[in-house]
């Protein structure tokens, strides 16, 4: 930690130095002040402000604190001016018993990280068992400006946090809560429109009935390697009840960052609707449901018979119509 480093050297390990220089600093390096030295002592980190400090050795832990006081995105550099020195570096949740929310998998040169955390305490731990070295560190934090309250719990099916059709909602899949669940109910049978849009290279959903059964699950991921963002626009027909729907980091391949969604439910789907949204028979958005459209689908069964696969079709519905089956 920076302060005053206070190293205790004897004649005879004056003579070690010249030969180990770096170790034997490290084997007796200590911190007169104990600010920072434990997570207990942690010194408070400034948000969006460089912290300059040092680093003696093993023997030397340096501890910060922040505090979000919502649901952000953090940015997180740390680098120091001794070449190929390296150190660990890791970040703790206190909410969720004090887990470790970031940690590379092996000790690093630098740090120049992205995190996207709840509300709550977060302590970062500095060590290395190189020699003495300075270092600056910035944590920058920009509000999520989520839809809702950042005290909200909706990680379980029981916790799951009602929404409305024809609103727009605003959300995030973070380090330490990467589930979310919402709940929505149909009057009567109708087609539902899921509209999704996340700044995430994928994300798995799940649907589930009233029974809390699963009746529909899959994985949205972007469309090309160059996409920026996750961008999907789903229907599927379901019956009178209640629904609950699950966005998660997928497993696998974890992802995370901010997501915005929407709810549409078009109850006479059978019929070309006059606000404007179109029927699934009315292929070509004519208003109606004729000869016309069947000439787009043989068209495009020609076009699959020719070059297409399954997953070519669905993926030609989607752009050139903005609808599919399922979500």
């Amino acid at each position: 930690m920076k302060k005053n480093k206070i190293v205790s050297v004897s004649a005879a390990a004056a003579l070690m130095v010249s030969a180990m220089p770096f170790a034997s600093i490290s084997a007796n390096a200590a911190d007169d002040d104990i600010t920072g030295n434990t997570m207990l002592t942690a010194e408070e980190l400034t948000l969006n402000k460089v912290v300059s400090s040092e680093s003696t050795g093993s023997l030397d832990h340096d501890w910060y604190v922040f505090t979000l006081t919502e649901p952000s995105k953090i940015n997180i550099i740390c680098q120091h001016n001794a070449g190929n020195y390296e150190f660990s570096f890791n970040v703790y949740d206190e909410k969720n018993d004090n887990s470790i929310v970031y940690k590379p998998s092996s000790s690093v040169r630098s740090v120049n990280t992205t995190l996207y955390l709840t509300a709550g305490n977060y302590y970062i731990h500095i060590n290395s068992s190189y020699g003495s070295f300075n270092y600056d560190m910035k944590v920058t934090s920009t509000p999520s400006n989520l839809s809702f309250d950042a005290s909200a719990e909706n990680n379980t099916m029981t916790e799951a946090i009602p929404v409305d059709f024809d609103t727009d909602y605003n959300a995030q899949i973070s380090q330490n809560d990467n589930i979310d669940y919402y709940t929505f109910e149909l009057p009567k049978e109708a087609r539902v429109t899921f509209n999704f849009t996340g700044a995430l290279d994928n994300i798995d959903w799940n649907l589930y009935d009233n029974e809390d059964d699963l009746i529909k699950h899959g994985i949205y991921q972007k469309d090309s390697e160059n996409d920026t963002k996750v961008s999907k626009r789903k229907s599927l027909i379901l019956k009178e009840g209640k629904y609950t729907l699950s966005l998660e980091s997928d497993k696998n391949s974890p992802s995370y960052g901010q997501y915005s969604f929407s709810l549409n439910a078009l109850e006479n789907y059978g019929e070309t609707a006059v606000n404007g949204i179109i029927s699934f028979g009315d292929i070509n958005k004519d208003g109606n449901v004729d000869s016309s459209d069947a000439s787009v689908i043989l068209s495009y069964y020609a076009y699959r018979s020719t070059k297409g696969t399954e997953t070519d079709m669905n993926k030609w519905v989607a752009d050139k119509f903005g609808i599919s089956e399922e979500f």
